[in-house]
């Protein structure tokens, strides 16, 4: 068996722990897994698959790195990636490029703290959470796979049919004994069909949601870098146009898969909830007031989100004064 270990910086400051938390919404989950020490993944890598396994280095965030590996500075991701044959060194670029995608490593924190330290509401927030990083998955498609599949539904449940769909089309690699699968390749769901998932306890509506989505993927509809740069508004309207997809999908899509942090999912209730409960001390709001309370943190407004759920996860109270963690100081506005 191949393996390769790497220290890698950010860039900036990164909390390990309370990012990658994220992936932890649903116990089923079997792509991105966090056991609450070690990020894992399998990814396609050198003409086949490989495991990336990604923990804290030092005190930002997670435990240290065990004895007997490298010592990395605060701050660091400690990397390791295997494969069952020869390791190569594209095969560890390629990991890194995806941990790095995975992690945000590309974001520059600094513009949005600036923002920060002046928000009443998100003084505190930021200066309790500092190096919070909003975790992505590994592609639009796969994003907008995960949004369908959590369409009116709590996330368990939609964890739970996302892992018979990985299991039944999804490429898998075995590691000392252990299964990890990689998110489903487009060409093979593309040919999946509906009856199957429906099988799975899919609806027959997002069976061909899903199923519409990977063969747009699979024809080359949904590259990153067709929607990366294109204004908001009209990377909405182009996804909106499949069917399945409503402005919510999307924006999570264009949030989670390509990391653009200004599509803020003021659609979902768990928003709703975390802007109420931050911005004006209520149990929810509607799209609209969320909508209009997040206008004063464009262009971070999904970002800003990531740090009230944090909060919300944390049990930081409305009007609390989190306590400073790892980092700069904010002062309140």
């Amino acid at each position: 068996m191949g393996m390769a270990k790497r220290n890698i910086a950010p860039g900036g400051p990164f909390l390990f722990h309370e990012s990658v938390v994220r992936y932890q919404h649903s116990y089923e989950e079997l792509v991105n897994r966090y056991d609450g020490r070690i990020f894992r993944r399998a990814i396609e890598a050198g003409g086949g698959l490989a495991l990336i396994e990604a923990r804290a280095g030092g005190p930002t965030g997670g435990p240290a790195v065990d004895a007997g590996e490298v010592a990395v500075e605060a701050g660091e991701v400690a990397l390791r990636v295997r494969v069952p044959g020869r390791m190569t060194k594209n095969i560890v670029g390629a990991g890194e490029a995806a941990l790095r995608h995975l992690l945000a490593f590309d974001l520059d924190l600094e513009p949005f703290y600036a923002m920060a330290r002046i928000d009443r509401v998100l003084a505190p927030i930021v200066r309790r959470f500092w190096g919070l990083r909003p975790v992505r998955y590994l592609t639009l498609f796969e994003a907008l796979v995960t949004a369908i599949t959590t369409q009116q539904v709590n996330l368990t449940f939609g964890g739970r049919i996302r892992a018979r769909l990985v299991k039944r089309w999804g490429d898998k690699l075995t590691l000392g004994g252990e299964i990890h699968y990689a998110f489903p390749r487009p060409e093979r769901l593309a040919r999946a069909r509906a009856a199957t998932l429906e099988g799975m306890q899919f609806s027959g509506r997002k069976a061909e949601y899903v199923i519409g989505v990977a063969r747009a993927a699979a024809a080359g509809e949904l590259e990153g870098a067709d929607y990366r740069d294109l204004p908001l508004e009209e990377a909405v309207e182009r996804l909106t146009a499949l069917r399945g997809v409503g402005r919510w999908s999307a924006e999570q899509a264009l949030y989670r898969g390509l990391g653009r942090i200004e599509a803020l999912a003021a659609g979902d209730l768990g928003v709703q909830k975390v802007v109420a409960r931050y911005c004006f001390g209520e149990t929810r709001v509607d799209e609209n007031r969320a909508r209009e309370a997040a206008r004063r943190w464009e262009p971070w407004g999904a970002l800003a989100a990531a740090y009230l759920f944090a909060a919300w996860r944390a049990g930081i109270p409305s009007g609390a004064k989190a306590e400073a963690g790892t980092g700069t100081e904010i002062e309140t506005g």
